[in-house]
């Protein structure tokens, strides 16, 4: 077990949430024979899927539901970043528990998954935004990233940040109503974050704090952008780049195939963004 500049080590319960640990890196156990049924999956190719690397920015609520599936299904390594702390408003829908309050989420997401995994997957996290992450020069190479953030700053950064990279990411989000959500795949070339959500690119608020949220609304989300990294990564069809579906009505589901929107405020900034 591999840790960052600070251990947990023996420290006593009640200040263990005191110490601030700057990354945490673990390693999954390997189970032979347990990824044997997924292996029948037409177009789910093991090999690949466990020497790929991904990177999920966001700890949370959708990365609490997109991380545990990744390591069922056995990925090579996964890195997770997130600056915030454990609350417990977060307990019901976040794979927290009571004794994660005010620790780190990636710090404690990364100790909570270990279990979760199938193959010897590289686990690591960082307790740092994205733009912190990148000032610092850690090593992002992947070959798919995914934002479950909830803030658009985070959002345009690492859409430009892939795109320069020519590594796919992946978006998703939910609404405050706990109703419906989206997933977006921006791949190495084509239709980014700016074409579409161009209303985006210069908001530069955050959300307010107690924001409504539930799980189911999650958990969906949290499919759609598991599947989408194995589309990217292996031969599963998927006809769309950006879905968007309604727990309440289905008739506002949709599954689209969007393009490069002419003028797009991010496109002209993405060659120079690593300079900047």
């Amino acid at each position: 077990m591999e840790r960052g500049s600070k251990t947990l080590g023996s420290t006593p319960t009640s200040s263990r949430n005191s110490i601030k640990q700057t990354s945490i890196r673990l390693k999954g156990k390997a189970i032979p024979g347990a990824e044997d049924r997924q292996k029948k999956i037409a177009g789910f190719d093991q090999e690949v899927f466990s020497e790929s690397k991904v990177v999920l920015i966001g700890a949370g609520g959708l990365g609490s539901h997109i991380a545990p599936p990744l390591l069922r299904k056995g990925i090579g390594a996964l890195t997770i970043i997130d600056n915030d702390e454990v609350d417990v408003t977060n307990l019901n829908r976040q794979r927290f528990y009571e004794a994660d309050l005010e620790k780190n989420k990636a710090i404690a997401l990364v100790e909570n998954l270990q279990r979760e995994c199938i193959f010897a997957t590289q686990l690591t996290g960082y307790a740092l935004s994205f733009d912190e992450v990148i000032r610092t020069g850690v090593d992002l190479d992947c070959d798919v990233a995914l934002c479950g953030v909830d803030n658009n700053p985070a959002r345009v950064a690492s859409s430009r940040y892939f795109r320069q990279r020519q590594i796919p990411i992946i978006f998703t989000a939910v609404s405050a109503d706990a109703d419906h959500g989206y997933v977006f795949v921006q791949e190495k070339k084509g239709a980014c974050f700016g074409c579409v959500f161009p209303e985006a690119v210069n908001n530069l608020t955050f959300p307010c704090p107690g924001t409504p949220a539930m799980i189911e609304i999650l958990q969906t989300m949290g499919a759609l952008a598991v599947y989408s990294v194995d589309s990217c990564l292996l031969k599963r069809p998927r006809s769309w780049n950006y879905r968007e579906i309604y727990l309440s009505d289905g008739q506002w589901d949709s599954g689209k195939q969007l393009t490069t929107r002419q003028g797009c405020p991010l496109h002209h900034l993405q060659q120079d963004y690593l300079a900047g």
